[in-house]
């Protein structure tokens, strides 16, 4: 196997191990050591690849983020776009969303009766010590603002969406949502998220 593919083999099986550990025990709990032995590398393979724990965990969170991120907003279906086209755009991804969360592929919101694959509360804590990893977050959530943002325009020039809220804002307030009902999850805060995007979709219909 060429040492470049190797090398990237490597690197996969540790972000791969991490992800598995930090699912089954919280972000804080899993050493290095154990990261490594799941994977089946030593440290010195880790080290090739990550200069510490925090930089394992940013490209667990791009792994992750970046991957959620294009099945939700890329590549949208024949069926999808004549979705879109009679009911908006931004309602398309939000059916998205919630088949998502439903499945359990949102990772930081459990389906019912699920966990997490990231616990909120944990991120936030590994934001609030590293400023890699509140820079990294912060950048997932500026993208989803910044996607929504552009399917608002659409959907406002197609006039199915409301025009008199900055489509900005709209990106801001679905992301204020979704980041505000996770932590409600975390704290047991009965929630249904069908009903709440419904509603927030409502608020978002174009004034008759």
């Amino acid at each position: 196997m060429p040492r470049d593919e190797t090398k990237q083999k490597t690197r996969e099986a540790l972000i791969r191990a991490a992800l598995e550990l930090f699912t089954e025990q919280g972000l804080d709990a899993p050493s290095l050591d154990a990261i490594c032995d799941r994977a089946g590398f030593t440290r010195g393979a880790f080290y090739v690849h990550f200069a510490d724990r925090e930089a394992l965990l940013v490209a667990v969170m791009e792994h992750v983020g970046e991957a959620f991120l294009a099945s939700v907003f890329a590549g949208l279906s024949a069926e999808d776009h004549r979705s879109a086209r009679k009911h908006g755009a931004i309602r398309t991804v939000a059916g998205r969303f919630l088949r998502a969360v439903e499945a359990g592929a949102y990772p930081l919101l459990a389906a019912e009766g699920g966990r997490p694959t990231v616990r909120m509360h944990q991120l936030l804590a590994a934001c609030a010590r590293s400023p890699t990893v509140r820079e990294r977050y912060k950048g997932l959530v500026e993208a989803s603002i910044a996607s929504i943002a552009a399917l608002a325009s659409d959907d406002q020039d197609a006039r199915v969406v409301r025009g008199d809220v900055l489509r900005d804002e709209i990106g801001t307030l679905l992301l204020a949502v979704i980041i505000g009902a996770q932590t409600m999850r975390e704290l047991d805060v009965p929630i249904d998220p069908t009903r709440l995007t419904k509603a927030m979709l409502t608020l978002l219909d174009p004034p008759e």
